[in-house]
């Protein structure tokens, strides 16, 4: 039987992380003839992080695909290349079911079913998804666009316009003023003030803290092996994480803090845990 398939692809920012959008639509065109079925369209995305689903234009291309026309199959080429959370892949799947749409993945060339997930998601760690744990407590924050996912203090989202000029919100982009007491607080504390000063100091600035609250020395301080706190967030040198894997992709528009001044923080973090300073 012929089946209409609609591909999805996801590029990666890192390409050693992910195949090409080329060679994801190569293999997908490879598994769509040797199944005698046909490519009715193809969308696709790049990698920009933690986004909602949905707020993207290549997702949001499909969504309206699989509304207005008869569409049997989405394809991807592997799973990780069209959801990043198994959350967001269980909720798709839900949806493309109750339309009677199957979804299949071109490596290793199988349908994905709902029971299937949580061993691509969990089980596969040395597969598609390398190290880590997708199965983040994240239910719906990456599927629908009124509940964005939680940022980093310093940035905010934001919109832009995709090729056919539709407004497309989710984007990241950097705060300046929250940006500006991030870059303050790396100065202070690699000249020497403690977190607890440099708390004291932005609260009597006036300076709101993270979610508008008084700043507190362990907000700043964190934890380093956790990579939480104001002074480990590696965001701040544009690492962007990437769901489901011990990785990151450089993205130089979200970098806040320069190298030589976080190293100087790493630096003096050590001496600290040494009992050296203080």
């Amino acid at each position: 039987m012929t089946k209409n398939v609609l591909f999805y692809a996801r590029s990666s920012t890192t390409p050693h992380l992910g195949a090409c959008f080329d060679t994801q639509l190569h293999y997908a065109k490879r598994f769509i003839k040797e199944n005698g079925w046909s490519l009715d369209a193809v969308c696709r995305d790049e990698d920009i992080g933690e986004v909602v689903f949905t707020a993207q234009p290549g997702a949001r291309k499909l969504l309206g695909h699989i509304e207005e026309e008869a569409i049997d199959v989405v394809l991807c080429h592997t799973l990780d290349r069209l959801c990043s959370r198994h959350a967001v892949a269980e909720r798709l799947l839900h949806d493309l079911r109750a339309k009677g749409i199957e979804v299949w993945a071109a490596d290793p060339g199988v349908q994905i079913k709902a029971n299937d997930l949580i061993e691509y998601y969990c089980d596969d760690q040395r597969g598609m998804f390398g190290r880590g744990n997708p199965l983040a407590p994240m239910p719906d924050e990456l599927y629908e666009a009124e509940h964005l996912a939680p940022l980093s203090y310093g940035y905010r989202y934001t919109g832009a316009f995709n090729a056919d000029r539709q407004y497309i919100f989710g984007f990241r982009k950097v705060d300046a003023d929250a940006a500006n007491a991030v870059q303050q607080i790396f100065q202070l504390y690699a000249e020497g003030m403690s977190p607890a000063k440099i708390a004291v100091l932005l609260n009597t600035l006036g300076i709101a803290g993270p979610h508008g609250k008084p700043w507190r020395d362990t907000t700043i301080r964190g934890d380093r092996r956790q990579r939480n706190g104001i002074l480990n967030d590696e965001l701040y040198l544009g690492r962007s994480w990437v769901p489901g894997r011990d990785c990151f992709d450089f993205v130089p528009a979200l970098q806040i803090v320069a190298e030589d001044l976080w190293h100087r923080v790493k630096q003096r973090q050590h001496m600290v845990a040494r009992g050296v300073a203080k």
